[in-house]
């Protein structure tokens, strides 16, 4: 895994923890309980294979927004 992908991962991560709820986002990325609660209050590191699933998961979600707000465009004109 390149070390890029990791400082990206984790500082969006931490850009935007306000708004996420640690739950939520195991559930979401199937990870086990607790896993970002233990990266968020105990500044745990994320194992490799997590790093890389959550660059996927998060690199789709924003795919798909685009590719919903170009539908969205091209609707209305």
């Amino acid at each position: 895994m390149k070390e890029n992908r990791r400082f990206i991962v984790e500082s969006w991560l931490t850009k935007y923890e306000s708004i996420f709820n640690n739950n939520g986002l195991d559930r979401w990325f199937k990870f086990p309980l607790g896993t970002m609660q233990k990266f968020y209050k105990y500044n745990r590191e994320l194992k490799n294979k997590r790093i890389n699933k959550i660059y996927r998961s998060v690199e789709k979600l924003i795919s798909d927004f685009e590719e919903l707000k170009t539908k969205s465009n091209n609707d209305t004109t």
